[in-house]
């Protein structure tokens, strides 16, 4: 009995991987990306994505005029159907992994109806998730997208974990500062979480795999974070070093207490090439630091990607991957909208050439 659970384990991890790169041998190409960047409307683009993409089936049944908020949507949902097919295969093979996965995007939910809470608009909060998680989630969709007040937010959430995160700002989330301290606190829980079931992983051989994967993630977070923050205005040193989960990082404490210390955004620029990632960022061609710290982070995923046996590892590195690409359309999105010229909407896009 204990071979066969061991044989059935082993087909479970290998179908993950195996799925995973068949997945990613569909991804955009160079000669996508610019065909995308050529087009003139939204609905064009939308109309390539239909015919000339993997995509296809995503938009299937396309609205005569398609605005940018349905094409986000769109690739949102395609996105979490990538993530469920795979966490599928990981729950077979006895890895509850997936649970972090259905908390980074019950997060995602949060955060866009806080963000429309603050800006007036809690109506127009729409959501329509894959089966899976709608059936693993702990918040009530449904009566997420009721909600019309903070106070009925924190209601819809009484019985989960994120309610005594958020109580805290019942009074003044909608101030001036307070969505990236919620954001940052949200996703606090989110990381704390992963590195959890990292702790619960079966293999203790492979959890290297997985550990080098999240600290890189982490870290690139902290440089971020702490950049646009000091870039805002002067926060608390010790905010700044709350950012990270304890022993799940490549900086040294020497290194934290200087981007804790940093006086300016441009310190934290400074501070980068004494660390564990000098040889990473000496590759890059900094301009912004979201796109400095995803190129080096496209780098360190694609590597891992291709080399890892831990087919948990592979399923992180491929999402990543994937979500990138969401994140460059959704660029190409936003180029079309307002009319910004192609070779500026191109030099946003991070991983076109992998």
């Amino acid at each position: 009995m204990l071979e066969v659970n061991v044989m059935a384990v082993s087909y479970a991890d290998n179908a993950v991987m195996a799925k995973a790169h068949a997945m990613y041998g569909k991804r955009l190409t160079k000669e996508n990306y610019n065909d995308m960047l050529n087009c003139k409307s939204l609905n064009e683009l939308a109309n390539y994505l239909k015919t000339r993409t993997y995509f296809r089936s995503d938009f299937d049944a396309l609205p005569t005029n398609i605005d940018s908020t349905q094409i986000e949507e769109i690739l949102k949902i395609s996105l979490l159907k990538k993530c469920e097919k795979l966490c599928k295969y990981q729950l077979s093979a006895g890895e509850n992994f997936y649970r972090y996965f259905v908390v980074q995007n019950d997060i995602r939910q949060l955060m866009t109806m806080i963000q429309l809470l603050i800006i007036g608009k809690p109506e127009k909060y729409l959501s329509s998730l894959p089966p899976f998680f709608n059936s693993k989630t702990d918040i009530d969709l449904y009566d997420l997208a009721k909600v019309r007040s903070y106070s009925e937010l924190l209601g819809v959430l009484e019985h989960t974990d994120y309610k005594k995160i958020l109580e805290r700002y019942r009074d003044n989330y909608s101030d001036d500062g307070m969505f990236i301290l919620i954001e940052n606190d949200l996703n606090k829980y989110r990381f704390s979480f992963l590195v959890k079931s990292i702790k619960l992983s079966k293999d203790r051989r492979k959890k290297k795999e997985i550990y080098e994967t999240v600290n890189y993630r982490l870290d690139m977070y902290t440089l971020t974070r702490a950049y646009r923050l000091l870039n805002f205005g002067s926060p608390n040193k010790m905010f700044i070093r709350d950012f990270g989960v304890q022993n799940c990082t490549n900086f040294s404490e020497k290194d934290l207490a200087a981007i804790s210390e940093a006086k300016n955004a441009t310190d934290i620029v400074k501070i980068i090439p004494n660390t564990y990632y000098k040889k990473d960022f000496s590759k890059v061609d900094f301009k912004y630091i979201e796109n400095a710290t995803r190129e080096m982070l496209i780098g360190q995923q694609l590597k891992g990607f291709r080399y890892y046996t831990n087919p948990t590892a592979v399923m992180l590195c491929y999402l990543f991957l994937a979500e990138n690409e969401v994140r460059n359309i959704i660029h190409i999105v936003e180029a079309i909208k307002y009319n910004i010229p192609a070779d500026k909407a191109r030099s946003v896009l991070i991983g076109t050439e992998s």
